[in-house]
């Protein structure tokens, strides 16, 4: 048995390795067997690879194959344990290609198995004969398969474990997903590679249960989490919770973390679970519950809109079409004049709402632009207080104007918002106030050489309550009663703050019931540049006579009411009912001023505009063209210059309007005649 003791000592020495415990165990087997050839081998299918060999000569490498057909070790395989011959040559297998090739006398073999399965062999061969074997040869052999068979399995089993770890870490890092364990007993934690990576912590950081609770955030997420704990530690629960945690870099987070206890007879030995970085998951689904609640406060608004805008459009539509009915069959001329007088200002009340409904899409949409001009700047508010100051006549309300600013002072700004700003704090003051006053105060502020415009509109009105100041500025907004109804849209105020913080100012405002309010707007101002102002009426009075001008629009209404426009500006002028009509009359006559529709049948007045360009027809340098359409914004009058147009002119226009487009056009015309 002293082989035996020569096996254990060589597989247990601690200091081999693997491959020299072979080398070893090879090199011994030849001497017990006095043999010249040792091989490993593995076998796969019909393949015989040599893993290891010890032959005299050192020729026989790892790596080199065989047919198993051809060796003896398929006989070894066939009988399914060890497996002998001494004298080959005298036995059955004299004719096997194995002899036939190597001549091969002597052979002792054995499988090696690992877990039920054949791995290969190992066998001990000489082309020289021996004597018989012995039970102990037997034995060795086997015995020498069995370690193999189990070394072969705990190598199997380690790359296995290497593989599945290299593949979970390769998960946890796409899913960003860590493990983490804390074992109760030796009181020690263990995290994943990515779960530090999570902590931000360096990979050879240790957590303790102490610190490892302190990464979450403290109050409710770290509040929850021992709970959390303290449940499965007692109660057996699961948990499955979304926290904040401050990571090693200060760096809040968003985790998802699982977890559940492991029980033995009765006590909570281990905790164990998954720890994930979710933030991105998280802002994703704020944002989606933001846009959701944008979306549906959209379709609310959308909704009260159409809701207030059909009921308000009514007023004045019956205001139009019921005077323009009576006037009809009317015969005095004083009704006649009030009756004109009454459907305008119904006119002007539905573009007023019309207007409205149209800022208040622009900025729920963001396309709200200002269009800054230079501009004489006590002007625009002169000119609102000659328009209101009739209005206020009517009225138990006297209206006192209070401009500061100086009379040559130019500035570059958005006239017709500021126009339209202080407008409707007008028309508001004056909705709300049945006796006392309105009192309009317009300023400029000189703050450390910043200039800034002041409007402040003040009325003596019936004021509002501290809870309806407080959503003042909400679109539909309106603090009225059964008795005291003034109707409106509610979005005028909602519209005024939004024009006034995209200017860069401020509006404020302070009230008291019964008493009255004050609203005080405060604007960065720009100097702008002198203008040479024109007298355009004397200047069309002149020389209106002198143009020939084309009306191109597929709506008759249309064409009649410009035509009516123009006429009693003493113009006379020809219609096209469409893009092409347009060409064709153009072809046969030049016009110096054409007033063209947009949006049209056949040919709309884009591409009408950009023939009558590319073709020369109508070059720029000889025929004005004016765009008329209902479509106001910025893109649409960048569509309008992009093909060729000269002027824009929203619909519905006004007669200063038109006025202007036959003094450019005048202006124009005189530069050519003068080349």
């Amino acid at each position: 048995m002293n082989f035996l003791r020569r096996f254990h000592d060589i597989v247990s020495d601690q200091t081999l390795d693997f491959n020299s415990k072979i080398k070893n165990l090879l090199a011994f087997g030849l001497e017990v067997f006095s043999l010249d050839v040792a091989i490993i081998s593995k076998i796969d299918a019909n393949t015989y690879t040599v893993l290891h060999a010890l032959t005299p000569d050192n020729a026989l490498l790892p790596g080199t194959q065989f047919e198993l057909d051809g060796t003896y070790c398929v006989h070894t395989l066939s009988a399914g344990s060890a497996l002998s011959f001494h004298k080959a040559s005298q036995s059955t297998i004299a004719t096997h290609p194995c002899y036939i090739n190597f001549q091969l006398e002597s052979y002792i073999g054995a499988p090696i198995k690992v877990a039920d399965k054949t791995f290969g062999t190992v066998n001990f061969s000489s082309p020289n004969e021996s004597t018989a074997f012995s039970d102990e040869a037997y034995d060795y052999i086997e015995l020498f398969a069995q370690w193999l068979g189990s070394e072969f399995a705990k190598i199997d089993t380690k790359e296995q474990l290497l593989k599945n770890s290299y593949t979970l870490s390769k998960l946890e890092n796409i899913a960003n997903i860590g493990t983490w364990e804390v074992d109760l007993i030796e009181n020690k934690v263990y995290w994943s590679k990515q779960t530090k990576r999570i902590h931000q912590v360096a990979d050879d950081y240790q957590p303790i249960v102490d610190n490892a609770i302190e990464f979450y955030k403290e109050g409710p997420s770290r509040e929850a989490i021992n709970k959390a704990v303290e449940n499965a530690i007692n109660k057996g629960e699961k948990w499955d919770l979304e926290l904040e945690v401050i990571t090693a870099q200060n760096q809040e987070i968003w985790i998802s973390t699982f977890g559940e206890a492991e029980f033995n007879e009765g006590n909570c030995i281990r905790l164990f679970g998954t720890f994930q970085d979710i933030t991105e998951s998280i802002l994703l689904r704020e944002a989606l519950k933001k846009k959701k609640a944008e979306a549906e406060h959209m379709l609310e608004d959308r909704s009260m809109l159409f809701a207030k805008i059909s009921h308000e459009l009514r007023t004045p539509l019956n205001g139009i079409t019921g005077m323009l009915t009576t006037l009809i069959d009317e015969k005095d001329t004083e009704k006649r004049d009030e009756k004109i007088k009454i459907a305008l200002r119904s006119a002007d009340i539905l573009l007023n709402i019309i207007n409205e409904v149209l800022d208040f899409s622009k900025i729920n949409h963001g396309e709200l632009k200002l269009e800054p001009t230079d501009v004489l700047l006590k002007t625009i508010f002169s000119d609102l207080a000659s328009l209101y100051t009739p209005l206020f006549k009517e009225t138990h309300v006297e209206l006192i104007i209070e401009n500061t600013i100086d009379d040559s002072c130019w500035a570059f700004c958005d006239s017709t918002r500021l126009s339209q700003i202080t407008s409707n704090l007008l028309s508001n003051a004056l909705k709300f106030t049945e006796q006392g006053h309105v009192k309009l105060k317009t300023q400029l502020i000189n703050n450390n050489d910043a200039l800034s415009l002041g409007i402040t509109v003040s009325d003596t009105g019936r004021g509002m309550t501290p809870a309806f100041l407080e959503s003042l500025f909400s679109p539909f907004t309106q603090e009225v009663d059964a008795k005291n109804n003034k109707g409106g849209t509610g979005l005028g105020l909602a519209i005024i703050k939004e024009l006034v913080e995209y200017m860069g100012g401020t509006i404020k405002v302070t009230s008291e019931l019964q008493k009255g309010s004050t609203f005080s707007i405060n604007i960065p101002l720009e100097l702008g540049k002198e203008q040479v102002i024109d007298d355009i009426q004397s200047k069309i009075e002149l020389n209106s006579h002198s143009l020939s001008v084309l009306i191109v629009d597929d709506s008759d209404i249309n064409r009649r009411v410009l035509d009516a426009s123009l006429d009693k500006l003493n113009v006379k002028a020809d219609c096209a009912i469409d893009g092409q009509d347009a060409i064709f009359k153009c072809k046969q006559k030049h016009y110096d001023l054409i007033f063209m529709d947009c949006i049209m049948p056949i040919l709309d007045g884009f591409e009408a505009t950009k023939t009558l360009r590319a073709q020369r027809i109508c070059p720029s340098e000889s025929t004005y063209i004016v765009a008329l359409t209902a479509n106001t914004s910025s893109q649409d009058k960048l569509a309008c210059q992009q093909a060729g147009m000269d002027m824009f002119v929203s619909k519905p226009f006004k007669l200063p309007h038109i006025e202007k487009a036959l003094s450019n056009a005048l202006e124009h015309t005189a530069k050519v005649n003068s080349l």
